[in-house]
């Protein structure tokens, strides 16, 4: 194929142009995506998005291995063996390198710079756009067999028109033998299944395992963040103990104990304190008092009683919350104190009884919100670690990288754009009352907001995986609360902001019982779509959450299929941060039993509705 330029902006590469992925060239012929010849790094640090790789790969790693949290692909992780880089160039080479004559049935391949094979007989030949893609990477042309018959002559493959592939079949051009070896073989790489033949380009071919980052530090910024202590403060953040944003984070991580000590040494040094003198003797006497003691906001912290690792799970959301707060935030008490005496007034005012009557402790807008897109690598045939084939059988899909460069280092490619969100909290006194009520917990008596976070904290278990549900049973009520409160409020927003509802997309902070909406738009500028409903138009969107509590497929889907289908809670897989699983509407409006059904036995879970008319 001839050398031709493609002009794409970076988001558009990102997202259809990477290497391993097959799409179209303009509507010549089928290529797949090749290492690019230029990168540059990426303006987010590497040791920032190390937890949440984490978490993306943990789930192929431990399919692969067996074993849990063990695995090659989180060896890779922590040892620092990738790099987040931007692509600054596109390169792709033609594929399937397959032709196939449309009169005759003659089937050739020939080399990627060759120009298209032509038939002896009929002329021009049509690039043959099937492969053979299997679960482990592989992703290669279709192989002909040879003729039984030593013919040493081209194969011609026929029934090409059916879609059941299994009734293809090759056949010598010279001796017309019919090959017994089917069109499906073994996997020529891991050679533990049959591949799947598909015609590319096509999701099956190429799911991008994908990071989206809020509000990411730079790496001019990021030495203030990169302390011991940034876990526990972003959870001391959550409860209250300690200023939230970026600020309070990196005051977390500041001189404490013996450098205060020598912070003092130092200070009586320029102003010529000697020892003795009253100021010196009390300042050393404080910074002793400090040395070897945690701050008042750790021992707030280790009253939780969270062990290490869960310490951090937690405290990465807590960090990502905290942070997305303060992405130029406009909250009501903002409006309101611009619209003091104009017709906006008594709308704004409404806002906060409005977000009371569903559960809300605030709404947020972020105007300009940072965020990174980063493309870690991929899998085929499935986007997640273990699916069930149409046999019952457990398929496992296997993580792969994008091709280490010169350094050794896998790169990961990303792009740092900005966007809009609003972020929604929902109120803890509301989540525990809900739990109490439903017979989830026994009530624990909780009566501030401070107090009511602290306790779901003990209680639930970080959710680390996208893919399954929480084993932990309080963790999974709060985040099927939270992800089916986020759906609907997805659907409404979208109605409102002249963005379709694929054009939206979430980032869920279930411990915190809270969610984002934000433009997925995948451009480089801020529409305003997100901004124009919160100041005109969030009481009409916050009334439409519970406007309607039926599904045209009730009561089998309220009842049976879980309470979430496509035609009431489902959103496209690119809106979802979790492909559609662990929502149910019993959650939000309560739950129907089935017609004659005995009453509910006491301390039996019964979903009490969250919101109340």
């Amino acid at each position: 194929m001839a050398i031709e330029e493609l002009h794409r902006s970076n988001i558009q590469a990102l997202w259809r142009y990477m290497p391993g992925q097959p799409y179209n060239w303009s509507s010549k012929a089928a290529v797949v995506g090749e290492t690019p010849r230029q990168v540059s790094p990426l303006d987010v640090p590497e040791g920032w998005v190390a937890p949440q790789l984490r978490r993306l790969i943990r789930p192929f790693a431990e399919a692969a291995s067996g074993v849990p949290g063990v695995g090659q692909e989180l060896e890779i992780i922590d040892r620092g063996q990738y790099e987040l880089v931007k692509a600054e160039d596109l390169r792709a080479a033609r594929f399937p390198n397959t032709f196939l004559c449309g009169t005759c049935g003659l089937f050739r391949t020939v080399r990627a710079g060759d120009r298209p094979a032509r038939c002896p007989r009929d002329g021009a030949m049509e690039q043959f756009t099937f492969v053979e893609v299997h679960e482990c990477g592989h992703l290669g042309e279709l192989v002909p067999p040879r003729c039984v018959n030593s013919c040493r002559a081209p194969m011609g493959l026929f029934n090409t028109k059916s879609f059941n592939i299994g009734t293809w079949y090759w056949r010598c051009s010279r001796c017309g033998t019919r090959s017994e070896q089917p069109v499906t073989r073994w996997c020529p790489q891991c050679r533990s299944g049959r591949s799947s033949v598909i015609r590319v380009p096509q999701a099956l071919a190429y799911y991008p395992q994908q990071l989206m980052l809020i509000n990411p530090p730079t790496r001019a910024t990021y030495a203030s963040l990169a302390h011991d202590q940034v876990h526990a403060a972003a959870v001391a953040q959550a409860i209250g103990v300690l200023p939230a944003g970026l600020d309070g984070l990196q005051r977390a991580g500041g001189p404490a104990g013996g450098d205060a000590v020598a912070e003092v040494e130092r200070l009586a040094a320029v102003l010529g304190w000697k020892p003795g003198d009253p100021l010196y003797e009390t300042a050393l006497a404080d910074a002793r008092a400090k040395a070897g003691g945690a701050p008042a906001w750790r021992e707030e912290v280790d009253k939780l009683g969270l062990d290490p690792e869960r310490l951090d799970a937690l405290g990465e959301e807590c960090r990502q919350l905290s942070l997305a707060r303060g992405a130029a935030a406009l909250t009501v008490e903002d409006l309101l104190a611009v619209a003091e005496g104009t017709p906006l007034e008594p709308v704004y005012r409404g806002y906060r009884p409005l977000s009371e009557r569903y559960g809300l402790a605030d709404v947020t807008l972020l105007r300009q919100l940072p965020v990174a897109y980063v493309v870690a690598g991929y899998s085929r045939v499935s986007s997640k670690a273990e699916i069930r084939n149409r046999r019952g059988d457990i398929v496992k899909a296997r993580f792969r990288f994008f091709p280490a460069g010169r350094t050794g280092k896998f790169p990961m490619y990303g792009v740092r754009t900005e966007t809009e969100g609003l972020l929604f909290r929902l109120d803890p006194l509301a989540v525990v009352r809900w739990l109490a009520d439903s017979h989830v917990v026994d009530d624990p008596v909780v009566s501030r907001d401070e107090d009511a976070q602290r306790w779901l904290f003990t209680v639930m278990e970080p959710v680390v995986d996208v893919f399954n549900a929480p084993e932990n049973r309080i963790s999974r009520a709060v985040l099927g609360l939270t992800h089916s409160f986020a759906h609907r409020a997805m659907k409404a927003l979208a109605a409102r902001c002249g963005l379709n509802v694929d054009s939206l997309a979430e980032f869920l902070f279930p411990s915190n019982a809270a969610f984002m909406i934000y433009a997925n738009t995948r451009s480089e500028f801020v529409l305003g779509g997100l901004e124009h409903v919160f100041r005109f138009d969030l009481t009409d969107a916050l009334s439409e959450l519970d406007a309607e509590s039926r599904c045209v497929f009730d009561p089998p889907c309220r009842r049976a299929f879980g309470g979430a289908c496509a035609a009431c809670l489902y959103v496209s897989e690119v809106a979802c941060a979790r492909f559609n699983t662990v929502l149910d509407r019993n959650l939000l409006f309560g739950s129907i039993p089935p017609v004659g059904a005995p009453p509910a036995s006491p301390g039996e879970v019964t979903w009490r509705a969250f919101w109340r008319p």
